[in-house]
């Protein structure tokens, strides 16, 4: 549960210390692949329920909430995103108007895999973000 957007910064990298403490010989995949899914089912700017998922080259030892597991395939509407998170709602409105106007239907929670962002550029309009909403025909 996080209280807005911002916990992110301090959540994401106190996960990986605890893992790896718990896990020394895990690494994460290559090429690096993580993603966060919302699980409450609809947005919210407060209070909110994620979970982080971060691909790796093993399974490893369980610690906290730290659990690994194999997420099977999906068929997903894949949205790219350049630009700040704070206008992802852009985003997300094509992708979910996409999926009504094709016949889809949504099966899932909504995912987001950050390609690019604070880690790795200097502007916010440089950030890349995939949005991955699993879907089905209808």
């Amino acid at each position: 549960m996080l209280k807005n957007y911002n916990e992110y910064f301090t959540l994401i990298p106190a996960i990986g210390e605890e893992c790896m403490k718990a896990n020394p010989h895990i690494k994460c995949a290559t090429p690096e692949y993580c993603f966060i899914v919302y699980l409450d089912g609809e947005y919210k700017e407060n209070d909110f329920n994620v979970e982080f998922c971060e691909a790796v080259d093993n399974i490893g030892n369980n610690v906290g909430d730290i659990v690994f597991k194999e997420i099977p395939s999906t068929t997903a509407v894949s949205v790219m995103h350049k630009g700040p998170y704070s206008e992802l709602a852009k985003a997300y409105a094509y992708a979910f108007a996409w999926i009504d106007e094709n016949g889809y239907e949504v099966v899932d929670n909504p995912r987001e895999n950050y390609i690019d962002g604070i880690w790795n550029k200097e502007s916010e309009e440089d950030w890349l973000t995939e949005l991955q909403i699993p879907i089905k025909e209808k």
